[in-house]
């Protein structure tokens, strides 16, 4: 197609899909570096992409609203004039907004909805990354989108929570190898049993000479406090912090380790190692799968290539552990030569 002057992506939440899609924008602003880039999303997702460089605008849209708003809302898509517009949600929702657009490219994957879509891009037979699975509609553009890493901004403002803690740690400061472990979920299906994350814990302290951090979000504390009584090595609990603070956070880790939640994928976008556990949703899909980022499936030998999260055993994360470590001494190391990184524009080296 000829180049666009106005493009829509739209991805209207989770936190973690709206970050797996930024790989997209960045491509596509590469390739494209005169148009005008807006994103379409719930209000969260300024979590996500505020001060993301090759974005223009962020629309937010409300879940509740007068319908003389929603009106007013559709009104104001039209009025945007987009030439071409990516959904890659496609539920009733997005494909609505997508419609509204009038634009005269607008791109799915295959639904009950396609019929609101110009182009129907096909979509992989075998389960893949979702961030290569997203850069299917950019290779339909004719593009040729090759880096899959997360952009999640964050700078010198979120950085004080972790300066603090490190300066009230100084076991963790100076620790050989420090470890970030997420043992919560809002869903329960997805969560391994927390006295195996409390027995893992123990294992790093006496055996690697791990320092241990355990995360925690809004409602999650009381829960996190729970398993860090279950250990018998000492542990810390991380600061409270922002989303983005959270991100400077890791970034400053060397290895997470937890369940494919939120926090997994600032992991991945933080270039620090991780080991994500997965039950009923495929790591294909949700990890990367290189050197520094690896995950164990539940059920990777039943029909469907996924079990319950309580299939996986402690002696199975043991082992992939074991397999990743030298890896992430070497992130270690070159954390302590660099010192506190305190940008996401920050390279380690």
């Amino acid at each position: 197609m000829s180049k666009p002057k106005k493009i829509l992506l739209v991805q209207l939440r989770q936190l973690g899909d709206i970050l797996l899609t930024t790989p997209s924008l960045r491509e596509l602003k590469k390739s494209w570096p005169d148009a005008t880039i807006d994103f379409l999303c719930h209000p969260m997702g300024k979590l996500i992409l505020s001060d993301n460089p090759y974005l223009n605008q962020i629309i937010t849209y409300e879940d509740k609203g007068k319908w003389l708003d929603k009106l007013k809302f559709m009104k104001r898509l039209r009025a945007e004039k987009y030439d071409l517009v990516l959904d890659f949600m496609y539920n009733p929702r997005s494909a609505f907004y997508s419609y509204c657009t009038g634009a005269p490219k607008r791109l799915a994957f295959p639904s009950r909805r396609q019929s609101l879509f110009t182009d129907i891009v096909k979509q992989s037979l075998k389960v893949e990354y979702i961030v290569r699975e997203k850069f299917r509609y950019l290779e339909h553009l004719g593009l040729e989108p090759m880096d899959m890493s997360l952009d999640l901004p964050w700078n010198e403002n979120h950085i004080k929570p972790t300066k603090d803690f490190l300066g009230r740690h100084p076991l963790f400061e100076n620790a050989p190898v420090r470890v970030a472990i997420s043992a919560t979920h809002r869903r329960a299906e997805r969560q391994w049993p927390v006295e195996r994350y409390a027995a893992l814990a123990d294992k790093l302290v006496r055996e690697k000479k791990a320092a241990i951090v355990w995360l925690w979000g809004p409602g999650e504390e009381d829960f996190v406090k729970n398993a860090m009584a279950l250990c018998k090595e000492p542990m810390l609990e991380a600061p409270k912090t922002t989303f983005k603070e959270l991100a400077a956070f890791l970034a400053n880790c060397d290895l997470f380790i937890g369940n494919s939640n939120g926090p997994s994928h600032v992991a991945v976008a933080n270039t620090l190692s991780s080991l994500q556990l997965h039950g009923t949703t495929y790591a294909q899909a949700w990890c990367p799968r290189t050197n520094l980022h690896r995950a164990v499936q539940a059920g990777a030998n039943l029909p469907e290539g996924r079990g319950p999260i309580g299939l996986i055993q402690p002696q199975e994360l043991w082992h992939a552990l074991e397999a990743m470590w030298l890896e992430v001494e070497r992130v270690a190391d070159k954390r302590r030569n660099f010192g506190i990184k305190s940008n996401w524009t920050q390279r380690i080296v």
